[in-house]
């Protein structure tokens, strides 16, 4: 899910940056020390929005640069639990799927990939008795089983449900059974 979040920091503007407009050289900064970071452990800051206020700034002893507390709003991307996302797969291997799900990547476990006993074979996966085939490049949706914001961003991913997995795959299966 996307989320508008409202940040009140002290940006730093070194000294070499002072020729620029004040507002510029915030935004600058703000883009260079907060978008692909993780805020609050929980959410991954996409990009700037605004920049609501500005106060007069500080200089710090042994510090030539101006420190400003700063009001601004960033869009950040916040994965919940049991989210359901559209991703298309961008790799994939014996371990599973990993799927870019637009900020980051997911990687469903090959046993959460169908809700089919699943075959690695020349770069795809493979339902045994399904016979659907997911390999790079497919269209997919996906549940959130697990977050992790340690550091990076990890999304654990899931297609057993119905409903879910290769766009269009379990339609194919049931227009054969019809023609049996």
């Amino acid at each position: 899910m996307y989320e508008i979040v409202t940040i009140r920091d002290k940006i730093r503007v070194e000294p070499q940056k002072m020729k620029e407009e004040k507002i510029e050289a915030i935004r600058e900064e703000i883009r260079q020390n907060y978008i692909g970071k993780m805020a609050e452990e929980k959410m991954l800051l996409l990009g700037l929005v605004s920049i609501d206020s500005v106060k007069e700034g500080i200089i710090i002893a042994n510090d030539a640069s101006i420190y400003y507390d700063t009001v601004f709003r960033m869009m950040a991307y916040v994965p919940t639990l049991h989210e359901t996302v559209k991703g298309q797969i961008s790799n994939i291997s014996e371990i599973g799927a990993i799927i870019n799900i637009g900020p980051v990547d997911g990687l469903a476990h090959i046993s959460q990939t169908m809700d089919d006993f699943v075959d690695f074979s020349k770069n795809q996966l493979v339902g045994r008795k399904s016979k659907i085939s997911m390999k790079v490049g497919d269209t997919v949706s996906a549940s959130i089983i697990a977050i992790s914001t340690k550091g990076i961003m990890k999304v654990g991913l899931t297609m057993r449900a119905p409903g879910l997995g290769k766009l269009g795959g379990k339609k194919k299966t049931t227009e054969k059974k019809e023609k049996e």
